[in-house]
């Protein structure tokens, strides 16, 4: 409903208590993932500042739909990317450096998950109600009440090939990367979606990303679909013809 008490620019800040915990729960996998990489002051700073930056990018976020929208979550995930790139930025970590250490963390936190939730997603994720809600926010997405919304189309399979997908034309996630410039990471950060199918047991081919410079992300899911490793990223069909230096690093950039 629109005009709810939800509905304002607020949301994030309404809401920081929650996601602020969710961060938490990130951090203390980066902590496990990253403690063979830093010594512990390192450590202890480069989490410090992430958290800082979590809370200066929480009342940035666009709204995109609050608790009715599955985008929201999606750009949580995306101002913890950010939030957490820019801790690592300042300790002199590289963009490539970053996207395999956001893989790993991805992977870990994923695979964290109870085998029961696992169960479940896998079952939600091929039922007619999820088909049904991407369905309906891919149509609503084309109205673009939300400028910086993903904007997408459901597609529908044959149950061989894949079961169903969507094409997004916009990517929210690309859109809140390129205001923080920090765009750089993009490519490597759509690699946790394959983290995050392989945890869960879900088929998933993707072919295209925006951030690679694709006219669409083609995200495809099907029962019969083996998902394959997200990192190194050079053998997916998403990165043929793309070398990894193709991506200027900051560093480099702020030194020209």
């Amino acid at each position: 409903m629109r005009g709810s008490m939800e509905d304002t620019e607020d949301y994030y800040i309404r809401n920081k208590v929650r996601f602020a915990k969710e961060f938490e729960k990130i951090l203390s996998v980066a902590k496990k993932v990253t403690h063979t990489r830093f010594d512990e002051r390192t450590l202890e700073i480069l989490i410090e500042r992430s958290r800082k930056q979590f809370e200066h990018i929480l009342s940035e976020i666009p709204y995109v739909g609050g608790d009715r929208s599955p985008a929201t979550e999606l750009m949580m995930h995306g101002a913890q990317t950010i939030a957490f790139y820019k801790a690592c930025k300042s300790i002199g970590m590289e963009s490539r450096e970053f996207g395999q250490l956001m893989y790993e963390i991805a992977e870990a936190y994923m695979e964290s998950a109870s085998w029961i939730r696992r169960r479940i997603v896998r079952r939600l994720a091929f039922s007619n109600r999820a088909k049904l809600q991407w369905k309906t926010w891919a149509t609503e997405s084309q109205n673009r009440e939300y400028s910086q919304n993903w904007i997408g189309e459901f597609i529908d399979g044959d149950g061989t090939v894949f079961d169903w997908g969507l094409n997004f034309e916009e990517c929210g996630w690309l859109k809140l990367a390129r205001e923080h410039g920090v765009e750089e990471i993009a490519p490597f950060a759509c690699l946790a979606d394959f983290a995050r199918m392989r945890a869960f047991g879900v088929g998933f081919r993707r072919t295209q990303t925006l951030a690679l410079g694709h006219p669409r992300c083609d995200f495809r899911f099907g029962k019969n679909l083996e998902t394959p490793r997200g990192w190194p990223p050079e053998g997916l069909e998403e990165f043929k013809g793309v070398s990894s230096t193709d991506f200027r690093s900051p560093h480099s950039e702020e030194a020209t």
